[in-house]
Protein backbone atom coordinates (compact mmCIF):
# COMPACT_ATOMS: atom_id res chain seq x y z
CA UNK A 1 0.00 0.00 0.00
CA UNK A 2 1.42 2.91 -0.79
CA UNK A 3 1.73 5.79 1.44
CA UNK A 4 -2.18 7.58 2.50
CA UNK A 5 -2.15 11.27 2.96
CA UNK A 6 -4.96 11.97 5.32
CA UNK A 7 -6.88 15.29 5.54
CA UNK A 8 -8.21 15.32 9.20
CA UNK A 9 -5.77 15.84 11.92
CA UNK A 10 -3.50 17.85 9.22
CA UNK A 11 -2.08 21.14 10.40
CA UNK A 12 -1.71 23.62 7.03
CA UNK A 13 0.77 26.18 7.34
CA UNK A 14 -0.40 28.27 4.10
CA UNK A 15 -2.43 28.59 1.07
CA UNK A 16 -1.12 30.87 -1.71
CA UNK A 17 -0.69 31.48 -5.64
CA UNK A 18 2.23 30.30 -7.53
CA UNK A 19 2.98 29.93 -10.77
CA UNK A 20 2.30 25.99 -10.28
CA UNK A 21 -1.67 26.61 -9.22
CA UNK A 22 -2.80 27.15 -5.78
CA UNK A 23 -0.38 25.80 -3.29
CA UNK A 24 -1.75 24.75 -0.17
CA UNK A 25 1.30 23.74 2.34
CA UNK A 26 1.21 21.56 5.28
CA UNK A 27 3.39 21.99 7.92
CA UNK A 28 1.90 18.45 10.02
CA UNK A 29 0.51 16.26 7.44
CA UNK A 30 -0.65 13.24 8.81
CA UNK A 31 0.58 10.05 6.85
CA UNK A 32 0.04 6.73 7.22
CA UNK A 33 1.54 3.56 5.42
CA UNK A 34 0.91 -0.25 5.64
CA UNK A 35 4.56 -1.85 6.62
CA UNK A 36 3.78 -5.99 7.24
CA UNK A 37 0.87 -6.12 8.62
CA UNK A 38 1.10 -2.96 11.00
CA UNK A 39 -0.16 0.58 10.00
CA UNK A 40 2.17 3.08 10.43
CA UNK A 41 0.99 7.18 10.96
CA UNK A 42 3.54 9.97 11.29
CA UNK A 43 2.93 13.46 10.61
CA UNK A 44 5.34 15.22 7.77
CA UNK A 45 6.20 18.45 7.05
CA UNK A 46 6.82 18.21 4.06
CA UNK A 47 3.23 17.81 1.63
CA UNK A 48 1.52 20.30 -0.62
CA UNK A 49 -1.22 20.40 -2.66
CA UNK A 50 -1.32 22.39 -6.02
CA UNK A 51 -4.78 22.87 -7.32
CA UNK A 52 -4.89 24.01 -10.91
CA UNK A 53 -6.53 26.25 -12.14
CA UNK A 54 -6.12 28.96 -8.71
CA UNK A 55 -9.65 30.25 -8.17
CA UNK A 56 -9.79 33.63 -8.86
CA UNK A 57 -10.28 35.20 -5.21
CA UNK A 58 -9.19 33.11 -1.85
CA UNK A 59 -11.40 35.10 0.24
CA UNK A 60 -10.40 33.85 3.36
CA UNK A 61 -6.76 32.97 2.15
CA UNK A 62 -5.01 34.66 5.09
CA UNK A 63 -7.20 32.65 7.84
CA UNK A 64 -6.40 29.48 6.21
CA UNK A 65 -4.40 27.79 8.00
CA UNK A 66 -4.17 26.05 10.88
CA UNK A 67 -5.33 22.55 12.20
CA UNK A 68 -8.27 20.55 10.03
CA UNK A 69 -10.98 18.80 11.33
CA UNK A 70 -11.98 16.96 8.13
CA UNK A 71 -11.60 17.35 4.13
CA UNK A 72 -11.54 15.78 1.47
CA UNK A 73 -11.12 15.75 -2.62
CA UNK A 74 -14.58 15.37 -4.51
CA UNK A 75 -14.43 13.80 -8.08
CA UNK A 76 -18.02 13.52 -9.37
CA UNK A 77 -19.48 11.07 -7.22
CA UNK A 78 -16.22 9.69 -5.41
CA UNK A 79 -15.57 11.35 -1.93
CA UNK A 80 -11.43 10.67 -1.13
CA UNK A 81 -10.59 11.67 2.60
CA UNK A 82 -7.08 9.79 1.69
CA UNK A 83 -4.89 10.70 -0.94
CA UNK A 84 -2.02 8.15 -2.05
CA UNK A 85 1.49 9.87 -2.11
CA UNK A 86 2.49 11.01 -4.95
CA UNK A 87 -0.72 11.39 -6.56
CA UNK A 88 -2.33 13.33 -9.90
CA UNK A 89 -6.05 13.62 -10.38
CA UNK A 90 -7.63 15.03 -13.20
CA UNK A 91 -11.11 15.79 -13.69
CA UNK A 92 -13.59 18.01 -15.87
CA UNK A 93 -14.04 19.13 -12.42
CA UNK A 94 -13.29 18.59 -9.13
CA UNK A 95 -13.70 20.24 -6.02
CA UNK A 96 -11.28 20.90 -2.62
CA UNK A 97 -13.42 20.75 0.87
CA UNK A 98 -11.26 21.65 4.25
CA UNK A 99 -12.98 22.40 7.39
CA UNK A 100 -10.44 23.87 10.09
CA UNK A 101 -10.85 23.18 13.06
CA UNK A 102 -11.90 26.64 14.05
CA UNK A 103 -15.04 26.59 12.33
CA UNK A 104 -13.71 28.07 8.76
CA UNK A 105 -15.14 25.97 5.36
CA UNK A 106 -13.20 26.43 2.24
CA UNK A 107 -14.37 25.32 -0.89
CA UNK A 108 -11.73 25.12 -3.81
CA UNK A 109 -12.74 24.10 -7.41
CA UNK A 110 -10.53 22.94 -10.28
CA UNK A 111 -9.54 20.27 -13.02
CA UNK A 112 -6.20 18.85 -11.41
CA UNK A 113 -5.19 18.06 -8.13
CA UNK A 114 -1.64 17.04 -7.24
CA UNK A 115 -0.18 15.52 -4.16
CA UNK A 116 3.47 15.86 -3.52
CA UNK A 117 6.32 15.38 -0.69
CA UNK A 118 9.16 17.11 -0.48
CA UNK A 119 12.52 15.07 -0.28
CA UNK A 120 13.89 16.72 2.31
CA UNK A 121 10.43 16.40 4.59
CA UNK A 122 11.11 15.23 8.41
CA UNK A 123 8.72 12.35 9.65
CA UNK A 124 7.48 12.79 13.64
CA UNK A 125 6.06 9.65 14.57
CA UNK A 126 2.54 10.19 16.63
CA UNK A 127 2.70 9.97 20.58
CA UNK A 128 -0.17 9.57 21.43
CA UNK A 129 -1.48 6.88 23.41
Amino acid sequence: MPRQFEFADSEISRIHRTSEGCNIEFSAALISERQGIETQRRYSNGLRLVLNPCPPALAHEAQAFGLLASGWLQLGEQRLSTLPVPSDFQAETLCLQLQFANGLQLQLGGNSLRCEASAQALQVELLAC
